[in-house]
């Protein structure tokens, strides 16, 4: 079975972004995401909250781009997970 849609815009875009990513050993990338996310949750200050919603924004990206191949459980947990993450990004800012 074949994908015979065009592209979208922010598909267009994300592609060379996407390559440099997969370029990035799986156990480098996994370190960064979770140092941005222990170290957003560990700091009390807006440093903090920036580190989450750079995490958040990162995820939301990466969900937007597979929402269409993702059966609604997994939108909803994608949805859930972005959700928290800025919520404790807003609290660390306020």
């Amino acid at each position: 079975m074949t994908d015979d849609r065009t592209p979208s815009a922010l598909e267009r875009f994300s592609a060379p972004w996407l390559v440099r990513l997969s370029l990035i050993p799986r156990w480098l990338f996994l370190i960064v995401l979770g140092a941005l996310l222990f170290t957003g949750l560990y700091l009390e200050n807006a440093v903090g909250g920036v580190l989450l919603l750079v995490l958040a924004l990162f995820l939301a990206w990466l969900a937007s781009l597979g929402w269409s191949h993702v059966s609604p459980i997994g939108r909803l947990l994608r949805l859930v997970t972005v959700g928290v993450l800025v919520y404790l990004a807003v609290g660390k800012l306020i």
